[in-house]
C-alpha cells in the first residue's frame, strides 16, 4: 500500500502546484477594478508579478547557476523598481533572482529573461539578431512583438494585462513551458495558423 501510494502523492502535488499557477495568473489577468488600468505603477507591478512567475513554470536548457537566474531590463522602465522588490525578497531563497538594467543591445550579454522595454524598440531588430541561437526568453510589451519573433509579449485585451506567447521562438530557443502556462497565453502561432483563439 505505501509503495503505490507515492505516486498518488507526487500526483496530487503536481496537481497543487499547476492550480495554484492557474489560480495566480487568472488572478492577475483579472486584478484590474472594472476592466481598468489605472496607473503605470499598477500596470508594472502586475508584469512584474508574472515574469517572477514565469521564472517557475519554465524550463531552460540548463538550470541557473549558484548565482541564481538572471532578469534583465532592456531600457527605462517601471517594471525595474518591482522585480528589484521580488529579487530582494528572494534574496536568500534557493532560487534567487539577479536584476540588472542595461540601455544598448550590446550590453545585454547572457540574461535568462531579457525584458525589452517600450523605449527600447529602436533596438529591437538588433536584440533579435543578438538573441538567435541562444536560450534568452525575450519579453516585450508592445503591439505585434510576438509576430515579429519576441517570445512573450504583454498586450492589453479589455483593459486587462494579458500574455502572448510564440511557440515557434520558445523550440528555437530550446525554452520548454508549462502547458498550465500555455493555456492562459494568447497563442501567435496558432492565430497565424487559423486555429488561434
Amino acid at each position: 500500500m505505501r509503495a503505490s501510494s507515492a505516486p498518488s502523492r507526487r500526483h496530487s502535488r503536481k496537481t497543487a502546484a499547476t492550480s495554484g499557477l492557474t489560480a495566480v495568473l487568472i488572478a492577475l489577468i483579472l486584478a484590474a477594478p472594472g476592466g481598468a488600468l489605472e496607473t503605470a505603477t499598477y500596470e508594472y507591478d502586475i508584469k512584474a508579478v508574472f515574469l517572477y512567475n514565469f521564472t517557475r513554470y519554465i524550463q531552460w536548457p540548463e538550470a541557473p547557476g549558484p548565482a541564481g537566474l538572471t532578469i534583465t531590463v532592456l531600457g527605462e522602465s517601471p517594471i525595474l523598481t518591482p522585480l528589484q522588490e521580488i529579487a530582494r525578497k528572494r534574496a536568500d531563497g534557493p532560487s534567487p533572482i539577479v536584476v540588472r538594467q542595461c540601455f544598448e543591445a550590446g550590453e545585454i550579454n547572457r540574461p535568462r529573461i531579457l525584458f525589452i522595454a517600450r523605449s527600447a524598440l529602436p533596438e529591437l531588430d538588433r536584440v533579435l539578431k543578438l538573441v538567435r541561437g541562444t536560450d534568452i526568453l525575450t519579453v516585450g510589451e508592445s503591439e505585434g512583438l510576438a509576430a515579429r519573433g519576441v517570445a512573450v509579449n504583454f498586450v492589453e485585451r479589455d483593459g486587462t494585462i494579458r500574455f502572448e506567447v510564440s511557440e515557434r521562438t520558445l523550440e528555437q530557443a530550446r525554452i520548454k513551458v508549462s502547458s498550465q502556462l500555455l493555456k492562459l497565453a494568447i497563442r501567435i502561432d496558432e492565430q497565424n495558423g487559423g486555429g488561434g483563439r
